[in-house]
């Protein structure tokens, strides 16, 4: 064997040894911003659920037994049947209006407009525009 290093294979004799540093691929960094992103949006998703179960959100009146109530209260009070046709979603909130259109069996076309007086018990009361 030679003092010189053959194709790169070592340093020659008494030169001094370089260390060996193995070619280690850089670690991968995980990104967790989008996670964090992710993880804010389920927390509110799940904090509107848990408040609109609570009964914290917005309340709607039923609008199937608005309906009705309204169908039956007319018929008493006009002794005349008539169909009542109310929006959806008709939020509560004191002296909010709601319109509601209606027709009699007598075919006379009516606009009913419906007025929230007390938003806790949920009342509200009916007259003819």
């Amino acid at each position: 064997m030679t003092g010189t290093p053959v194709d790169g294979e070592g340093p020659a004799m008494g030169e001094p040894e370089q260390p060996v540093v193995a070619a280690v691929p850089p670690r991968k960094r995980r990104h967790l911003r989008p996670l964090y992103g992710w993880l804010v949006v389920a927390a509110v998703v799940a904090a509107l659920a848990v408040a609109r179960w609570a009964g914290l959100g917005p309340t709607f009146l039923d609008t199937a037994r608005v309906e009705s109530d309204i169908a039956e209260q007319f018929e008493a009070r006009y002794d005349v049947g008539v169909e009542v046709d109310c929006p959806r979603r008709m939020g509560v909130a004191e002296g909010r209006e709601h319109e509601c259109e209606a027709v009699t069996a007598d075919d006379e076309e009516l606009t009913i407009v419906l007025t929230i007086t007390d938003e806790d018990e949920v009342v509200y009361t009916w007259e003819i525009e």
